[in-house]
């Protein structure tokens, strides 16, 4: 024998079977509620009308749930999630999203459904007073009676059983009644409640795509500057530290004439000093904006390199030979730079794993440590930054440091579809 799932399903049943059953009975606990929750909205829209939208939200919180009654699954809210940085702008955020003020319309869809709810118990309740002040009459009869209008009559012991039996079909037709005005009621605040899966898919892809594109532009940018660097300034520095040189031969000579040039000697040495002391610094600036070995030769090689100037033992695993896309290097390259350098500075740690790997759809870094663990990416902008970079490219960021350690970040950065096929194919081969 089937069960119905909900209310609508088990309307559908043979009607003995649908009377028989529990949703009858919910389905007339639904419009009772829905009277009270009317009767609470009423003083507050007259008495806090500026506040609906916050009523809204309270409102449609529990008609996510309410319909379980008739047997609909919780709904997901259509919000989006507030995190702890941004708790103070929570109602910022909510008056500005189009399901606030869906819940808002729910809460004058619910107080007409509530006065419609109101009306049909009303009259439901006083046909069945007057249907069993009817059969009283007959039991305790004879008694005169007048039915509806002008129709008259005397009911009796004898005669009043058929009201009975009129008073069956009607509770069956009450509880059809109570049903159709109770799912009428839920399914129109399923739709102004819940999520709406196809725009928010929609909205999160028009949000994914936008981030990638910031964060292909912000990496695009990063290697104009950096080329800017390298071909101007740096060349600029190069030529002044050869044209220095050229100066101390030149001082040099009149030295070996006889000239004392003891302070120019010493004037051009500082000043070569300085100038290859600037070489360093702005080389050292070009790979923080971004390396250019990675744009070169890759990945790997440039974590080859990050492992070389470490102050800690570093041990790469995995083989990260597939160039990913220009966006997902940097950032592995970055969560690898900052991960190393806290290490070294906060984490007592002596050495260091970074792993690499793919499974054909996701690349993912960790970097793990022998350190004493307990480090918080809420307590630093660098790990916050590097999440967001991971969220930017629709991936994840993961800290685990419990206390003692060992510390391991692992990041995992979904490939797009033709880097996925590249690499599976690279890893068949």
């Amino acid at each position: 024998m089937t069960t119905a799932g909900h209310v609508w399903e088990a309307m559908k049943l043979p009607p003995w079977r649908f009377v028989l059953s529990r949703w009858p009975w919910r389905a007339l606990i639904y419009l009772m509620l829905s009277v009270l929750i009317g009767a609470i909205l009423v003083p507050l829209v007259i008495f806090t009308f500026l506040l609906l939208p916050f009523w809204g939200l309270v409102l449609g919180s529990v008609e996510r749930r309410r319909t379980r009654l008739l047997g609909f699954p919780v709904q997901t809210s259509d919000h989006a999630t507030v995190d702890a940085s941004e708790r103070h702008h929570w109602m910022n955020i909510r008056l500005t999203e189009r399901a606030t003020w869906r819940e808002t319309l729910a809460l004058f869809w619910d107080l007409v459904c509530a006065l419609v709810a109101l009306i049909v118990l009303f009259f439901e309740t006083i046909t069945l007073l007057a249907l069993g002040m009817i059969a009283v009459a007959g039991i305790t009869g004879p008694t005169p009676t007048q039915f509806f209008g002008d129709a008259e009559g005397v009911m009796t012991p004898t005669n009043w059983w058929p009201v009975a039996l009129v008073t069956l079909v009607v509770l069956a037709l009450f509880g059809y009644l109570n049903a159709c005005v109770a799912t009428g009621q839920a399914c129109v605040l399923r739709l102004l409640c819940g999520q709406r899966a196809r725009g928010v898919d929609a909205s999160v892809q028009r949000l994914i795509n936008s981030r990638r594109a910031l964060a292909e532009s912000s990496d695009a940018e990063r290697r104009r500057i950096e080329r800017d660097l390298h071909d101007g300034v740096q060349q600029e520095l190069i030529a002044l530290g050869a044209r220095l040189g050229m100066i101390g031969l030149e001082v040099d000579e009149l030295a070996a004439r006889g000239t004392d040039t003891t302070q120019l000697s010493q004037a051009v040495d500082d000043a070569q000093v300085q100038a290859e002391h600037a070489m360093t610094t702005l080389r050292d600036t070009v790979r923080g904006i971004h390396p250019s070995v990675l744009t070169d030769y890759g990945l790997r090689a440039a974590l080859e390199e990050l492992a070389e100037r470490s102050n800690i033992r570093v041990t790469l695993e995995g083989n990260p030979s597939v160039r990913l896309p220009a966006a997902h290097e940097t950032t592995v390259y970055y969560l690898v730079t900052e991960a190393l350098t806290n290490i070294a500075k906060h984490a007592s740690a002596s050495s260091a794993v970074v792993a690499t790997g793919t499974d054909g759809t996701t690349f993912t870094v960790s970097v793990t440590d022998n350190g004493t663990g307990g480090a918080d990416e809420r307590n630093g902008t660098g790990l916050r930054g590097l999440a967001e970079r991971a969220e930017a490219l629709n991936g994840r960021l993961q800290v685990t440091s419990p206390a003692g350690g060992p510390t391991v970040l692992r990041m995992d950065l979904p490939l797009p579809d033709e880097e996925g096929d590249a690499s599976r194919a690279n890893t068949d081969r």
